[in-house]
């Protein structure tokens, strides 16, 4: 009895001794693991749920944070509950919302580019750099964005023509608050799958710069804008700021 009772206890110490057992798969623990870099990191359902993925810098969730933000002005300007679709409106009330405009200025997404195409400047005081689809692809415009400011914001994308049937007969057009670390930050007018995760309506959405140009590959370009603040102007006020006196001027209306 004593015998079977020492043998049992020695064999509880030598399990103790051993590594505890991991869920990863062989060849791939902690240490391991392939490292992705600055690559995107796959969400898990409650990230997904709030449209974004994991380990993001407190820029990047500024900016996600920034997109919730507009819509939700931009859904109170317009003294909508949904765009519906509507690209030009939701661009319209973005760009008024953030600053970037004074006043409404929209049109349908194959007009969009053509409203600020020939501008030097907005309403609102922003540099207007216009690229024309007979110059540039929507690749080449955006790296040609990206080589004059390696953390450019502010870019309207408009097509000509889309996929679907409302799309080839009105176009497009979409607003990118930000491109980082080649990924793209950005909402759409109507619900969008990106890398197997579905969005919805003007949820944030961000993807890397090869996905975004693959979803929209089938579009048809009509150009590429961005919108720049002078250096001269030092006393404009912030787009968070912009954002919350919109929304408090609304409230207050309401």
């Amino acid at each position: 009895m004593k015998r079977s009772r020492r043998a049992v206890a020695l064999l509880l110490f030598l399990l103790f001794l051993l590594p505890p057992w991991t869920a990863f798969a062989e060849g791939e623990n902690e240490d391991t693991a392939p490292s992705r870099g600055d690559a995107l990191t796959l969400p898990n359902k409650d990230q997904e749920a709030e449209g974004k993925p994991a380990q993001m810098s407190a820029v990047e969730e500024g900016l996600l944070q920034q997109i919730r933000d507009t819509y939700k002005a931009a859904k109170k300007r317009a003294r909508r509950k949904s765009f519906k679709g509507y690209c030009g409106a939701y661009v319209a009330n973005q760009l008024v919302v953030l600053g970037i405009n004074t006043s409404y200025l929209s049109a349908n997404g194959n007009n969009t580019f053509e409203l600020y195409r020939d501008m030097k400047t907005t309403s609102g005081g922003y540099d207007v750099a216009a690229y024309r689809a007979k110059e540039y692809t929507l690749e080449e415009a955006l790296q040609a964005i990206l080589r004059k400011d390696p953390v450019a914001a502010n870019i309207l994308v408009g097509f000509q023509r889309g996929t679907s049937s409302a799309g080839k007969k009105y176009g497009h057009v979409l607003f990118i608050h930000g491109i980082r670390k080649g990924k793209v930050f950005y909402s759409d007018s109507c619900a969008r799958t990106v890398d197997g995760v579905t969005y919805k309506e003007g949820e944030p959405i961000v993807c890397s710069l090869d996905s975004f140009l693959d979803l929209y590959a089938k579009y048809k370009l009509d150009g590429v804008v961005h919108f720049s603040q002078p250096k001269k102007v030092s006393q404009k006020p912030k787009i968070e700021e912009a954002i919350s006196g919109t929304i408090e001027k609304l409230d207050a209306a309401s």
